[in-house]
């Protein structure tokens, strides 16, 4: 089920699925694949943990898809520059999004490589154009993402 995510704007982030590998979370054992009677005469595959019984990996990353501006209400100088502002907000944060999924994908927890939760989940998600190309520039930077000491990125 999607899950909205909201900004200071009417803009609009939702998460439609989390990308999960074949990992349990509470055993650290390898899932296997089962069929599931899901009723109706529909089987569906599920991974479960062959120990535990679990059915929830590991969390890869969890992608986002982000709404359009909505277009400028009237042709006055005000309603232009918020709907400039708002274009701009909008491609630093899908560049933002997709930067982190990336980064997510290439730093898989099976490869025993640890990131900060805040790459894999999306949360928190910046609020504004500033936090937007400050978290962009985070995420080029190596020794940023590293270390994540900046106390201006996102509040707590």
């Amino acid at each position: 089920m999607p899950e909205a995510v909201t900004t200071r704007s009417p803009i609009k982030t939702v998460i439609h699925a989390s990308h999960l590998n074949g990992i349990c979370i509470e055993c650290g054992i390898q899932m296997e694949v089962k069929d599931t009677d899901i009723g109706g005469g529909k089987i569906r595959k599920r991974a479960v943990c062959p120990k535990c019984g679990g059915m929830k990996g590991q969390l890869i990353a969890s992608p986002m898809s982000i709404q359009a501006p909505a277009p400028p209400s009237c042709i006055s100088i005000k309603c232009l520059w918020k709907f400039v502002m708002d274009s701009l907000f909008i491609a630093f944060l899908s560049s933002y999004h997709y930067r982190r999924v990336a980064y997510a994908e290439a730093n898989r927890p099976e490869k025993g490589r640890v990131i900060l939760e805040r790459y894999r989940t999306g949360e928190p998600s910046p609020k504004n154009l500033w936090q937007a190309i400050h978290a962009n520039l985070k995420l080029k930077c190596p020794l940023c993402r590293k270390y994540n000491v900046d106390p201006f990125l996102f509040a707590k």
